[in-house]
């Protein structure tokens, strides 16, 4: 045998390597159910890992787009806000040329009926008065 011709005996060997395996039975299943709960542990914290980046990236794009939907209501708004102040200043001229309108008709009809109601005190002034009757039945 080549072995014993280096001084080694591989019968002994492993003679004692199954010595020391029956010797350690329980250490070594404990050690492999060791490695093997750190093999799960580690995949569920990858797992674990994996589920808060992709739920910080949803709550990251969630408020890109609330930060892109208030600004765009915020647009819109002033838009709004802009378009009613046009409109309300039109709405206040052409209230205010309607009233203008609407006063100097009542003016003009003022000044009429004053014109007729002076016409008419003045035919009034300018009548004979009528003579005064007798009263009937005096001595």
């Amino acid at each position: 045998m080549l072995h014993r011709a280096w001084g080694f005996d591989l019968d002994r060997f492993f003679t004692q390597v199954n010595r020391i395996r029956s010797a350690l039975p329980e250490e070594i299943k404990s050690a492999s159910r060791v490695m093997q709960e750190r093999q799960r542990i580690l995949e569920a914290a990858e797992a674990e890992r994996d589920r808060l980046l992709e739920e910080a990236r949803e709550q990251a794009a969630l408020l890109v787009a609330n930060d892109e939907i208030v600004r765009r209501a915020t647009e819109r708004a002033d838009e709004i806000i802009q378009r009613a102040s046009a409109e309300a200043a039109e709405i206040r001229r052409s209230a205010e040329e309607y009233s203008k309108r609407v006063l100097a008709n009542l003016e003009e009809y003022v000044t009429r009926v004053m014109s007729a109601v002076r016409s008419a005190r003045e035919r009034l002034s300018a009548a004979p008065e009528p003579p005064e009757e007798q009263e009937s039945g005096q001595e």
